[in-house]
């Protein structure tokens, strides 16, 4: 775990007990400058997602970043008039060691995690995330709740649209940069039980040992965007990109994230950002921080629209 002191201090912890969950969950927010000044005001407010809430605001989470964090993105944009005044959400949803990926999934096996993996605890992490997250950042932040946006990466991407497809009605726009998308089958009905993307023991708290197909397909970004309400859907910006072909199969997820574009096309849907597959779009997080520095106004294009 990277030491605390190497964050960026413009973030500011808060601390969550969850009575979902049993636990105390970690989160960091930035507020930007108006929002100490300008009392009365609310403010749009974007969640970023990946799993523990230090990596979007770690500058040495990888050794791609070169010192910088989402906030340096953030504010660049905003000093050249990209963006305006935001909120920045980047919530824990995982365990406390980043070992047992949260998937925003209610655990089939909550059993099934390591004895010692703080910050699970009964793994429903779907509802904690729509119960109490979301209402309670409304509730301690002069936040809009029209003006909501999300974005991921990795399996960061994977909840990002996760969390549009079971609740499109929330989000005016989400975003996933190389996102892991499970494949479906029948046409989107039912998970593909062939994939093995999350066939990783770290994944049996969360899908179940043997995985079970019902809860993978209740689980799965695709099936949950045929069930969706297709209008819902469509009122979204979607922002999808992804690392170059190339960098298969170890360093991009190139044919997840077609496979994701070609879905939302057969919905109706057309991917807004500027360029779906980056060409030096590695899977890091130097490239995260680019997919932001290229969504991030688009994502205020469609929150000003909801203001």
């Amino acid at each position: 775990m990277a030491d605390t002191h190497t964050l960026d201090p413009r973030a500011r912890l808060v601390r969550l007990r969850s009575r979902l969950l049993g636990v105390t969950k970690r989160l960091y927010v930035y507020l930007p400058p108006e929002y100490a000044v300008e009392r009365r005001r609310r403010f749009p407010v974007l969640f970023l997602l990946r799993g523990h809430e230090r990596e979007w605001i770690n500058p040495h989470e990888d050794q791609s970043r070169g010192g910088t964090t989402v906030i340096d993105v953030y504010e660049r944009l905003r000093a050249s008039g990209a963006v305006g005044p935001l909120i920045l959400v980047m919530p824990g949803l995982a365990s406390d060691d980043n070992r047992i990926p949260g998937l925003l999934t209610d655990f089939r096996c909550p059993g099934c995690a390591p004895p010692r993996a703080a910050g699970l605890g009964a793994g429903l992490f779907q509802r904690f995330f729509f119960e109490e997250l979301l209402p309670a950042i409304d509730t301690r932040l002069r936040t809009l709740p029209a003006a909501r946006a999300i974005a991921g990466f990795s399996l960061g991407g994977y909840m990002a649209v996760k969390a549009a497809a079971l609740h499109p009605e929330l989000f005016v726009s989400v975003g996933a940069f190389d996102g892991s998308f499970p494949y479906a089958s029948d046409a989107g009905a039912s998970a593909r039980l062939s994939d093995t993307l999350f066939a990783q023991p770290m994944f049996d708290p969360a899908l179940g040992v043997p995985r079970d197909p019902e809860h993978l397909s209740a689980n799965n970004p695709v099936c949950l965007l045929q069930r969706a309400d297709r209008a819902a859907l469509r009122r979204i910006t979607w922002l999808i990109q992804y690392g170059p072909e190339q960098l298969e199969p170890w360093g991009s997820n190139f044919y997840r994230g077609e496979y994701l574009l070609r879905v939302l096309r057969s919905l109706g849907i057309e991917n807004a950002a500027p360029v779906a597959a980056l060409p030096d779009g590695e899977h890091t997080w130097r490239a995260a921080d680019r997919h932001i520095e290229q969504t991030l106004p688009l994502h205020w294009e469609a929150l000003a629209r909801a203001m």
